[in-house]
């Protein structure tokens, strides 16, 4: 059987937002392999607060896979396995909800949970995060950051098997009743309403080809990221900001300002970036050719 650790990183409180996943397997006793990706969310928009956690920025997976490829590259070696996660109801439902936003179906599984396992083993640590777990078997990591995080979770179902006795982790999982069924689901039928849906979405064109990011400072000194791209089906070029303002309109107040030509928030950019902007800000003026 396949022992998988996984971790899922997000760029917002949406399940379906994963802009990061970590991997780990583990077989004779050991983690035998390891991989990490960033990932390129649908939507590009990322919270501050996310961005505080974990450091994961828009422009940092512009050029990166999508889930649904990503998820192509082990979606075989999870079919049938036993799947762990610290805190795995959260990493679960990232999956879950990621799976169902692309339409992809679901292999079946088995799950165990390095938290539950840890309060049962270990009822005398003052928590039961995995920062705490780690440190309490000396091991040292980058906490948030998911290749990290997946093979800290592996480690910790690993000390949980020479703390009891079993033969290995999936032995360990069902003496202790911590092994949950995870059933398959079908992918989504194309041309149904969700599918209609999803292509209706308004998204960059070709971001990451022709692009430009930026990053500016918010009121309280919060960097926000700012994408310059061609959005939607007709290719038009705009900017798009990563802070609270701009998921209740189009126009925020530092893309306002950038329209109007202040740039007394922007933080140092290169040359061709900053030239881009000028340009753009001019034929929005209707100063100049257009971008």
């Amino acid at each position: 059987m396949t022992i998988l650790a996984i971790d899922f990183e997000t760029a917002t409180s949406e399940a379906a937002s994963a802009c990061a996943v970590g991997l780990a397997f583990v077989e004779g006793g050991r983690v035998t392999k390891q991989a990490y990706s960033l990932i390129r969310p649908r939507d590009l928009r990322f919270d501050p607060g996310n961005i505080r956690v974990h450091g994961i920025r828009p422009h940092d997976v512009l050029d990166a896979p999508s889930f649904a490829d990503i998820f192509a590259s082990f979606a075989a070696e999870m079919d049938g396995a036993l799947v762990v996660a610290h805190n795995a109801s959260f990493d679960l439902k990232v999956l879950r909800e990621s799976l169902a936003l692309y339409g992809l179906a679901q292999p079946r599984f088995s799950a165990l949970c390095t938290v539950a396992l840890s309060r049962r083993l270990w009822p005398d640590s003052p928590n039961h995060k995995l920062s705490t777990m780690a440190a309490r078997f000396g091991l040292g990591f980058r906490h948030h950051h998911a290749g990290d995080d997946a093979y800290a979770c592996a480690h910790i179902a690993l000390e949980g098997v020479a703390a009891s006795g079993a033969r290995d982790i999936a032995d360990m999982a069902d003496r202790f009743s911590l092994r949950r069924a995870v059933a398959s689901q079908p992918a989504r039928r194309e041309g149904g309403v969700a599918e209609r849906a999803l292509k209706a979405q308004v998204r960059p064109a070709g971001a990451g080809q022709g692009s430009f990011r930026y990053t500016v400072r918010g009121s309280r000194g919060t960097p926000y990221d700012v994408l310059l791209a061609p959005f939607g089906r007709a290719g038009a070029w705009r900017l798009a900001c990563s802070c609270p303002g701009a998921r209740f309109r189009d126009e925020c107040r530092h893309v306002r300002a950038l329209h109007e030509g202040d740039f007394t928030d922007l933080l140092p950019v290169e040359a061709q970036a900053m030239a881009r902007l000028e340009r753009f800000v001019m034929e929005k003026a209707g100063l100049g050719e257009p971008v």
